[in-house]
């Protein structure tokens, strides 16, 4: 089990369907969890995790910067 860099939460980590890393919440939700709307697509959950982005506070300073159009 790994904890977050920022709130020392503890996560663990999955892939998405593309391949790339997610941090998830180590803890499941104890509800059924259909699609969740993250930015730039939609992650569907099926395991009832939900991604850390979603409840880390400190959420903000790990998103990449967007690129400025010309």
């Amino acid at each position: 089990m790994s904890r977050c860099s920022s709130c020392d939460a503890e996560i663990i980590w999955a892939k998405t369907i593309t391949g790339k890393a997610i941090p998830l919440d180590a803890k499941p939700l104890r509800v059924a969890i259909g699609e969740l709307a993250a930015q730039g697509g939609t992650v569907v959950i099926r395991s009832g995790y939900v991604p850390h982005f979603a409840t880390c506070p400190q959420a903000a300073q790990h998103r990449k910067p967007k690129p400025v159009a010309p």
